[in-house]
């Protein structure tokens, strides 16, 4: 191996320690071998193995209960433990993995098989670290991104708005601000990954009808870019209760995506409408249709030959659906696409009659 690794034995058996010391030596590991199973926690604090070998029959202090005392530390917790022992029942085997113990190793040692589950267990445990500090970096990165696009976005949006005052309307003026607000909608969608974890949902009243007309109003010239008409239909009113920002992401990532993918001079409905004490939201649009309505959910999907957008928006639209228990029902055929959200009775907060 390119790398060395450390790994810990423990065993109250010194021909155990000193038969696999001479083994895992051959391999260039580093290896510390005691029998004082507290003697190698204290260590193992200071600093840390890349692996332990760990006996299950041991005075003072079982396997298991090193295992648990390992297990509680932070910088310790990951390390991969391997059980070594003459106990070859299932039930011990078990209660090994239940502790969290990667393998089980039983005496008398095959050469050959110690090395190759030590080596596997480390290929695993190396695999782990990389992936963690991937997403370590996606984070970061994420984060950079999102600090980076705020301002500029804001730059574009201030300056266009002036140079429309002074120049009065134009096409290109509006085609710029379409691309701004579909660049906005996606920093919101990055916004929300990045702050889901911490953030705290901070619930309200909505009148739904004016939260939709101001979302309309929004994409107005997303819409206008490719002609499509967006209109309204308001056959119930009602109130719903939740947070407005991720409301926001729901309706926001429906409408974009029913922009993104209608055709030229077609027509978007929003309908909300109330069915035998079923308070709904529909929004329809013509255009591509959907190949598989399912799939759609799933983060990063996209549609086979469309490679358009992150795959992000619906993924995060089916998450908070999920969180609120609203449920989602998508058809699509004969370029016709329906998504409908059929709100449970917790969130209506009130009917204007």
């Amino acid at each position: 191996m390119d790398k060395k690794y450390t790994i810990l034995i423990i065993d109250d058996k010194t021909e155990n320690l000193h038969y696999l010391n001479t083994l895992l030596k051959e391999e260039d590991y580093l290896v510390r071998a005691t029998t004082d199973s507290s003697f190698a926690l204290s260590s193992s604090k200071l600093n840390p193995p890349h692996l332990i070998l760990l006996d299950i029959k041991m005075p003072n202090l079982d396997g298991f209960e090193v295992c648990k005392l390992l297990k509680k530390e932070e910088n310790l917790k990951d390390i991969p433990i391997i059980f070594i022992s003459a106990l070859d029942d299932i039930q011990s085997k078990v209660k090994a993995f239940e502790e969290g113990g990667v393998d089980y190793i039983t005496k008398p040692f095959e050469k050959e098989e110690v090395k190759a589950r030590i080596k596997t267990q480390l290929n695993i445990f190396e695999s782990k670290r990389t992936i963690s500090k991937l997403l370590e970096q996606q984070d970061f990165f994420l984060k950079k991104i999102i600090h980076e696009m705020n301002t500029p976005l804001s730059i574009i949006s201030l300056n266009i708005d002036n140079l429309e005052s002074n120049l009065g309307h134009k096409e290109e003026f509006e085609t710029i601000k379409a691309s701004a607000k579909s660049l906005s909608s996606i920093y919101n969608d990055l916004y929300y990954l990045s702050k889901k974890e911490k953030r705290v949902s901070q619930m309200s009243h909505i009148n739904l009808m004016r939260f939709l007309s101001s979302r309309l109003a929004f994409f107005d010239e997303m819409a206008n870019v490719k002609n499509i008409d967006m209109s309204l239909d308001i056959h119930e009113e009602f109130d719903i209760f939740m947070d407005s920002y991720e409301l926001e992401r729901v309706i926001d990532n429906t409408l974009s995506n029913a922009i993104k993918y209608s055709f030229e001079d077609s027509n978007i409905d929003i309908i909300l409408e109330k069915k035998e004490d079923i308070y709904k939201l529909e929004i329809k649009n013509e255009g591509i249709q959907i190949a598989d309505t399912k799939a759609i959910f799933n983060a990063y999907y996209q549609q086979k030959d469309k490679n358009v957008g992150f795959g992000l928006g619906l993924n995060i639209v089916k998450e908070i659906c999920d969180k609120y228990e609203i449920e989602i029902l998508v058809t699509s055929q004969n370029n016709q696409t329906s998504f409908t959200y059929i709100f449970p009775k917790n969130l209506i907060y009130k009917e204007n009659r």
